[in-house]
Order: C-alpha cells, then sequence, then structure tokens
C-alpha cells in the first residue's frame, strides 16, 4: 500500500522532500553567510540566468529565504491533487513550464524597464529564489481541474489566502508579482490543454482488433 502511494505520487513526494532536505540544510547546517551565498547563487536573476539559466531555474525551486514551512504546506495542498487528476508526468510538465514561465517573463520585464531607465542596476542581482511559483501554478490547476468540489476547497483556500501576498507588489510591477500572476495563469491554461488532450483521447475509439482467419479444416489433409 505504500508502495503504490509512493508510485502514484512520486511527483509531489520528491518535490516536497527536496525542499524539505535543502531546508533542514539551510536552518541546521549552514552559518548565516553560507546561506546568503546559497540564495544568491539560486536566485533566477538578470545575472545568473545570463550564465547558467537551467541550473539557476531548477535550483531556485527549492531553496528559500523564509517561510518555508507555509510554502511546504501550500505546495502539497496543490501538488497532491494535482498529481491525481493527472498524474506525475503531466503534473511535472505543468509545474515546471509554469515555473520557467513565471521567471523569464517577470525577469524579461525587469530587463526591459531596465534598459528604459527606469529601474537601477541593482535589479540584476536581486534575490528571486523559492517554490511560489510551481504552487501558484500547482493551486490554481488543481481547483480549476481537480477531482470533486470537495476535493478543491484546499486548493482555493490555499490560494485565497496566499494571492493578495503574492500579488501585493504587481501595480509596481515587482518581479516576484509578476512572475506569480503569470505562473498562476500558465497553471489554468496548461491545466486546461491537458484536460482537452485527455477528453480527445477518450472520444477516439478504439480502432477492433483485425479478426483472425478462420482454419482451413482441409489444411493438412
Amino acid at each position: 500500500m505504500i508502495a503504490a502511494f509512493a508510485k502514484r505520487y512520486a511527483m509531489p513526494l520528491t518535490f516536497l522532500g527536496l525542499f524539505a532536505a535543502v531546508w533542514m540544510v539551510q536552518a541546521l547546517v549552514l552559518p548565516p553567510s553560507a546561506r546568503h551565498a546559497v540564495v544568491a547563487w539560486a536566485s533566477t536573476n538578470l545575472s545568473n540566468l545570463a550564465v547558467n539559466p537551467v541550473g539557476t531555474m531548477v535550483a531556485s525551486a527549492f531553496v528559500a529565504e523564509g517561510a518555508q514551512g507555509v510554502l511546504l504546506v501550500a505546495a502539497a495542498i496543490g501538488l497532491f491533487p494535482l498529481t491525481r487528476r493527472f498524474g506525475n508526468l503531466r503534473a511535472v510538465v505543468l509545474v515546471a513550464a509554469s515555473h520557467v514561465l513565471g521567471t523569464l517573463v517577470s525577469q524579461g520585464i525587469a530587463l526591459v524597464r531596465l534598459e528604459a531607465g527606469l529601474l537601477s542596476d541593482s535589479i540584476r542581482t536581486i534575490p528571486d529564489v523559492g517554490p511560489s511559483y510551481v504552487l501558484c501554478a500547482a493551486l490554481v490547476a488543481a481547483f480549476l481541474y481537480g477531482d470533486g468540489r470537495v476535493r478543491r476547497l484546499p486548493a482555493l483556500a490555499g490560494w485565497c489566502a496566499l494571492a493578495p501576498v503574492l500579488l501585493a507588489g504587481l501595480p509596481a510591477l515587482e518581479v516576484a508579482a509578476v512572475g506569480h500572476l503569470v505562473a498562476m495563469v500558465a497553471g489554468g491554461l496548461i491545466g486546461g490543454l491537458l484536460l482537452l488532450l485527455e477528453r480527445r483521447r477518450a472520444a477516439v475509439p478504439e480502432m477492433p482488433a483485425p479478426a483472425m482467419p478462420a482454419a482451413d479444416p482441409l489444411a493438412g489433409a
């Protein structure tokens, strides 16, 4: 039973396990200077994206500056029903694509504003870590497309509780707020696309198996 549960929810269990492990290392092993260095290294800011975009995007999802407990719970509320609805692979596609889109759009807007002289050069090295883009996409997709109305309520409640904080800097086009909004929209759109593909696949009638030719009673006589 445990093995079946672990197989069915391999994606959220792996993600949450890695995030919790990094949290423990940050809190119990690393001194403050090393914690700051890890955050600076993993941040999806303009400087890091220019030299190591893939590694930075992966690492940033598992490193946070604070509120790890809240992030862990929110991610669990979104990721488990998301995986229940779409399966491990498609859940990975949804949150990974949303995380990437949230990063690229938010940092792209920051770059445009920097080049236009609207931001200082310090925007290139701002700390930008955490799984918030992942949990934004997961919560939205879970409450929009999750199995059963009652099972969608925790994801909706989690989104309602966090949205005012996550979107607080949107009028000023703050990087994190823009990224959160993009991840939410991406989670909803990608989830809808996955659902549409699933329904189309289910609507395609299965081709009947070719009939085997009847045996010739005179064969071999």
